[in-house]
């Protein structure tokens, strides 16, 4: 039986597992290899499907965690946390029609879902790693004084120094990570779907 306490980090294992099974599975199909493409989205969506259920017993039984930082990585930390639930309740049913697609051997419309659906659903499992990071690690910037004085202490924002700097640093590109992915695996998306559309002409 898995503690009330370490379900965070199931949590957070769950969403990087589902994050590198789409990655993975992306791969696959570009590599015209069906059968670990499917096994791979499959696995996907079973991983997704267990961190809801983990995610929803959780919080039934916690309630809100409250995040204890102030400044500009509060703000940070919201930005990303509004975007991923938003997206989380927008990509279940995106997720089901582009496998009932996929059932269906509809995969026409299938292939012109999933441009849509895995670039949201790898920013939602992303980006879930990045809320559990940003609220249950950032705090142990309480161990580093410096830390604590620039990123969790308004008044002592000027008193910054290079340690402080390079752990904002840190966070700053962990907050951009989700970005960068979303926008490489579309660009890759994209180029794909060209070179599809100018080999049928």
């Amino acid at each position: 039986m898995i503690p009330l306490s370490a379900l965070p980090s199931v949590n957070a294992a769950l969403n990087a597992t589902s994050a590198l099974l789409l990655i993975a599975g992306y791969g696959f199909i570009r590599a015209k290899r069906l059968p670990l493409h499917v096994a791979c989205m499959l696995s996907a969506c079973a991983t997704s499907l267990a961190f809801l259920v983990s995610y929803l017993i959780y919080h039934a039984q916690v309630g809100a965690t409250p995040f204890p930082g102030q400044g500009w990585i509060r703000v940070a930390y919201f930005t990303i946390l509004i975007s991923h639930t938003v997206l989380a309740a927008v990509i279940l049913p995106l997720v089901g029609r582009t496998l009932w697609l996929a059932i269906q051997r509809r995969f026409d419309a299938h292939e012109r879902l999933a441009r849509v659906t895995l670039p949201l659903w790898l920013y939602v499992s992303v980006t879930g790693v990045l809320v559990y990071l940003m609220l249950y690690h950032a705090p142990l910037a309480h161990a580093c004084p410096m830390c604590k004085e620039a990123l969790l202490d308004p008044a002592g924002a000027q008193t910054v120094t290079r340690a402080a700097k390079g752990y904002a640093m840190s966070i700053a590109a962990l907050v951009g990570m989700p970005f960068v992915l979303v926008g490489g695996v579309a660009m890759l998306i994209v180029r794909a779907s060209r070179r599809r559309d100018a080999n049928l002409r």
